[in-house]
């Protein structure tokens, strides 16, 4: 005799972030399991390229992306995308964010793209108590401004993600 059990007494297991194996993903799940928010951290392809952090809660489950590129050359940082669920807003987390994005630009000029009316509250108020400007759409430098013709990565040709600790 087989027990049936229903769709909603499965347990829900979260989906494993894109280019890690399940195994690995099982691994950093268990090495944070004391931390409420762990941080993977996507390096760039290329200098001048997207770097990303993506935040975890407990369960395993996507809160929240930062997505931003630096420009050595010209010493400009360009946040281009900040996003945290409204459950884990107003908890420090974007803050913690942009102070590991500006980690990578010290003394650099940094920009926004466009800004949703959030963020157009959270950047000024970044401003006043980081002293660095945000503006939006600050000028971008010819080499963060994409090529013509730019096409992603095919698959499998992807950095693989780091868990990032002290954020």
């Amino acid at each position: 005799m087989t027990a049936d059990v229903s769709e909603e007494e499965k347990p829900v297991t979260p989906p494993v972030p894109e280019y890690l194996s399940p195994l690995r993903w099982q691994w950093i799940l268990f090495v944070t399991r004391r931390q409420e928010v762990r941080f993977l951290y996507w390096p760039a392809q290329h200098p001048a390229g997207h770097r990303r952090i993506r935040m975890f809660d407990r369960g395993g489950y996507d809160i929240g992306t930062l997505v931003w590129k630096v420009c050595d050359a010209c010493r400009v940082g360009s946040i281009n995308k900040i996003s945290i669920t409204i459950e884990h807003q107003r908890q420090d987390l974007g803050r913690r964010l942009i102070r590991r994005a500006l980690a990578d630009g010290p003394g650099y000029t940094w920009q926004t793209t466009g800004q949703s009316p959030e963020a157009k509250h959270f950047f000024p108020a970044l401003e006043k108590e980081m002293g660095t400007a945000f503006p939006q759409y600050g000028g971008v430098c010819e080499h963060l401004a994409p090529s013509p013709g730019h096409r992603p990565l095919p698959p499998g040709r992807h950095p693989r993600p780091v868990l990032e600790h002290g954020i």
